[in-house]
């Protein structure tokens, strides 16, 4: 005998099996095939040269997941977006250049870097109306412009939620600067 739901076989015109999670176990083990990943597969490669022979540690996509790569369905949704706050003490930002930068080009860059804490200081130095604004809740009237290393006010209401990178107490100055972005 198979359990079944008649509102749902009627509805759908098809029989449905219809089962009850109760326990923390059945639900552990349901969630986690969710969030396991995606299937990988190993690609063996062989080069037209008599080379050494390169592997590649490739996505292996099922039939349903290619036609939803195709068509671009979207699988899932992040709402509300959210907005990664760095925190670093002045001059302590992330730079990012390759060996073949000129070092006269990437300190002159670093110079001029606008992160989101610094361009939350410009921001507020400029307009007196976001001042009373906490850190953590700025990214819910104002968007980061990546392109531009800027905040401009949100144009549409939409929800967002900044979050502030985790900064351990034994960073020190770091660590108080984070605590007083939150108060």
């Amino acid at each position: 005998m198979v359990p079944h739901n008649p509102y749902l076989t009627r509805k759908f015109n098809a029989h449905i099996n219809v089962e009850v999670s109760a326990g923390i176990k059945s639900v552990k083990y349901l969630f986690k095939y969710v969030y396991k990943g995606q299937d990988r597969a190993t690609v063996q490669v062989d080069g037209p040269t008599n080379e050494i022979k390169q592997y590649i540690d490739a996505q292996y996509l099922s039939v349903a997941e290619a036609v939803d790569s195709l068509f671009s369905f979207k699988k899932h949704t992040k709402w509300p977006p959210v907005t990664r706050l760095v925190v670093h003490l002045p001059g302590h930002h992330n730079i990012v250049f390759s060996e073949d930068d000129d070092l006269e080009v990437v300190v002159q860059r670093a110079a001029n870097q606008q992160t989101t804490l610094t361009g939350y200081f410009a921001y507020n130095a400029a307009n007196e109306s976001s001042r009373h604004v906490l850190y953590t809740d700025f990214p819910r009237q104002h968007v980061w412009k990546a392109r531009e290393k800027r905040w401009a006010p949100r144009q549409r209401g939409a929800e967002a939620v900044g979050r502030m990178y985790f900064v351990p107490a034994t960073f020190g100055e770091r660590f108080y600067l984070r605590l007083l972005l939150t108060v």
